[in-house]
Formats: C-alpha cells, structure tokens, sequence
C-alpha cells in the first residue's frame, strides 16, 4: 500500500467506536467494553475524528477537539488540541499517521494547535515544539512543618462528591491566568474520574472557600483533587486563585491522617512548594519533563494574539514546510506584528517558534542549542525582552 492511495475523511459517528478501538489497539490495550464506551463516548464530538482509509478500512484515527488557551497578556487564544492519535497494528511506519496528521492540521480553523504526546520523538516532525515543561515532587509529610509565614485565611473542606465536577469546572475556569492553560470541555471531569476508577482509585475534591476573595466572601477559590493509595497521597490536580486559597489547600493536604508522603505529578516550574516548609528537602523533585507541545497553524493569527515586552520589533523568518503558507518573514514588536518583505534577522521553524511562543524558553537558549539561526546579533537579546514572560507557563490539563 502506497500513501498516495490513502484518503483521509471525517469519521461518521456509526464509526467512532471502531476508531476508538483502533486507538486502544495502537497502545496495546482491549477493545472497549460497553460500560466503558457509555462513559467515554461523550468525549467523542461530531466532526472531531478524521480517519485514514485504504478503500473503506479505517487504518489510523485522529481526534482534535477545539477550545482556547491562555497566551502572555492574558488573551484566550482558539486552539485546537490534538487529543487522540493512533494507527493499526501493520500500517506503522508507512506515512500513513503522517499523511493523516499533516491532513488534520490543514483542516484545522484554530492559529494554534497543542499536544502532550506519550513519546517525545514523534511531533517535532509535524512542526509541534515543546511550550511547557513541569516538574514532579515528593513530600516527606511525616517531616513537613510549615513556616511560621505561611498565609492563613479562610476554609477548606471535602466537597460532596455530587458536587465535585461542578465546583471544578467552575472553579478551573476562574483561576486559569497562567499562559499554556487551557479551556475544558464539560465531559472532561468524567473522563479523569473514569481514569482514576480504572486504576482502582477514588478521587476526593477539597475546596477552599475565601474569607474575602477577588470573587467576594464565601466563594470557592480553589481546589485540590487527591486520591490514596496505601500510605501515599497522590495530588491529582491544584488550582486555586489565591496565595491564601494555595496554602489553605497544602494545610488541608498536610492534615490528612494516615499518609506518610505527597506525591504531585505536573507542577509548574516556578511553583514555590520547597519554600513552605521550615526544611526545603521535605520536598524533592523527582522529575522535570516537557509538558504542552505547541503548533502555529496559522503563525500571523497566532503571533497577532499575545502580547509582547518592551523593544523595537525584530524579523523573524519562519520555515514551515508542512503548512507552507506560514513560511515567511514576520515583524513582531509591541505595537505591530506584519508579514513583511524586509529581511530576516532570525530564522527558525515552526516547532522553535512554538517553543519560544508562550515564553517557556528563551530565544537566546535556542541559538546557543542552533535551533535558532542568527543572521542580525542586535535582535537576539532585543527577541529575548519581545517573548518574555514574568512567570512560567503551564498547562495543567491532562490530555
């Protein structure tokens, strides 16, 4: 078979189940079960599965779901996240999930698009650079006291696990300010909890309600979602829009009996967890990772929707041959972003730009590693104050 007799198409909703199938198979799990498909096809939306086709077999799904992401300046930028890839068993390495990938990102209407691929050598190909990185820790909670700093203020408790999804989702939306965060969809709270139950686990929400919070009094402000597994407690999410909400939650943490270590997976980098405590090494980093991959689909639109430092604007020259249109010459500053015929005094692809997008990276850090071409020395450090952003970005969003 020859990529060139494939066609790619969307995937009829009679099909979605089969797609799903083929996804699991790629990942080397069972066809899903009816109880399982009863929970998860919600996370299946009309028009967001394309398929590959040698005649009328399916050989490899893609499914791409729109919202929007936060960029620097606070903007929400349409995004399209890149939710579930696979091909069947026999067609790998063939071209075919890279005929199907390049056909789903000229499909798509969004300027950006985002994946958190499970292996780290796949997308650079497709023009997806890496946007975000966190970290994972450990909490000795048998050792950790807090300082005597640490803020104090208003109530956390155990939300009814009725409520739960809702106070999330509500919750989530009003604190996500940090760029990389993105919008969630309303299936999005069953999907983890059917993850979590999959484990063997049993997730628990606390809520912590301000005394006097930018929403006003008696108004969650943030949330922790834990489950326990023996003696170790696992943070599956924290989001919260106070330094108050943040330590009240860590105080409700702490507090919980029989549980002799922390464990958070997919922190921010800048996150201050080790200053908590009256000894930093109660709390050690496990890992740092990549996060959120980042694409411009459409560079002009996506570079016109963030906001940048202080400085004269630089020319950037952006190679893209997977989506052509986007290579070119761009005037970024402050007050203007152009396509312009003037030359280029730095030149990158598609993937470094997405990486130096939500400012995560920094230009400089790109040219010494040579994914960033130099041609004018004066814009290096003039791109570095353009792209910079006062705190790191993050996801936080599982997908």
């Amino acid at each position: 078979m020859k990529t060139s007799e494939l066609t790619t198409r969307e995937v009829e909703r009679s099909g979605l189940r089969a797609a799903f199938d083929l996804f699991r198979g790629s990942l080397h799990q069972p066809p899903v079960s009816d109880r399982d498909w009863s929970q998860l096809s919600a996370s299946f939306e009309p028009g967001a599965v394309r398929g590959a086709f040698d005649g009328d077999r399916l050989i490899a799904m893609h499914q791409s779901m729109p919202t929007d992401i936060v960029v620097p300046g606070g903007e929400r930028a349409p995004l399209s996240v890149q939710f579930r890839f696979g091909v069947g068993a026999g067609h790998t390495r063939r071209g075919v999930g890279t005929a199907l990938m390049a056909a789903a990102l000229r499909a798509t209407p969004e300027p950006l698009a985002m994946v958190r691929p499970s292996e780290g050598g796949i997308y650079g190909r497709f023009g997806f650079g890496v946007a975000t990185r966190c970290r994972d820790l450990v909490i000795d909670r048998r050792r950790a006291v807090l300082t005597a700093d640490v803020p104090s203020g208003g109530d956390t408790r155990l939300a009814d696990p009725a409520d739960g999804a809702g106070l999330c989702r509500d919750v989530y939306d009003r604190t996500r300010a940090r760029p990389g965060a993105i919008g969630r969809w309303p299936w999005y709270e069953q999907l983890l909890n059917h993850e979590l139950a999959g484990a063997g686990l049993f997730s628990r929400v606390a809520v912590h309600t301000g005394a006097d919070g930018p929403d006003g009094a008696g108004v969650p402000d943030g949330f922790a979602r834990y489950s326990v597994r023996g003696t170790t407690l696992d943070v599956d999410e924290l989001h919260c829009r106070t330094p108050e909400s943040w330590a009240g939650l860590w105080r409700f943490l702490l507090n919980v009996e029989l549980v002799d270590e922390i464990r958070l997976r997919g922190r921010p980098l800048d996150e201050p967890v080790e200053w908590l405590f009256t000894d930093p090494r109660v709390c050690r980093v496990t890992a740092v990772r990549d996060e959120l991959w980042l694409r411009p689909v459409d560079a002009l639109a996506a570079l016109r929707a963030r906001a940048y430092g202080d400085g004269d604007p630089v020319v950037l020259g952006v190679h893209d041959p997977l989506l052509p249109a986007n290579s070119g010459h761009y005037l970024v500053g402050p007050t203007e972003v152009r396509r312009t015929r003037r030359p280029a005094q730095l030149t990158l692809s598609a993937a470094s730009l997405a990486s130096l997008y939500l400012g995560g990276v920094r230009p400089l850090a790109l040219a010494v590693a040579g994914a960033v071409t130099v041609h004018d020395p004066k814009a290096l450090p003039t791109a570095d104050r353009l792209f910079h952003t006062d705190g790191e970005p993050w996801c936080g969003t599982a997908v």
